[in-house]
């Protein structure tokens, strides 16, 4: 009597939420770290220098935060540029401290600039989630 929802009820409130950013996170971590790992065996076995991983984390942050919003904003039934952004904002947090906390790195400008593209790929994903499901 007091939770009674129908069948055809949408997953709402703070299941929903969860859920979608679950959705669209777990596997953008993933790709990161198999990304990753490629990249490393990479740089340990050929010819390929060290100057190589800067844009290559670079295009993998991008890339994964647009794979985070578009997933998250593909279950969410509005408002994809915000969930998005925010699944990018969280997926390059959890991705930063991964990072960061072990080695006791400083934000740097390559950083924040990591954090902006994230955030916009993200919220671009969001909208072409949003749009793609319609």
């Amino acid at each position: 009597m007091f939770l009674k929802t129908t069948a055809n009820q949408t997953q709402s409130g703070k299941e929903g939420v969860l859920y979608g950013m679950l959705y669209g996170l777990i596997p953008a971590l993933f790709f990161t770290a198999a990304a990753f790992l490629v990249c490393a065996v990479l740089i340990t076995y050929t010819d390929i220098s060290e100057s190589f991983i800067a844009p290559f984390s670079l295009a993998v942050t991008v890339i994964s935060s647009f794979f985070a919003g578009f997933k998250t904003a593909s279950k969410a039934e509005k408002k994809g540029i915000l969930w998005g952004a925010l699944s990018a904002g969280v997926y390059i947090v959890i991705v930063l401290l991964i990072i960061m906390l072990p080695y006791g790195e400083n934000i740097s400008f390559f950083r924040v600039l990591s954090i902006v593209l994230s955030v916009v790929s993200g919220a671009v994903g969001g909208i072409l989630g949003i749009n793609t499901k319609k």
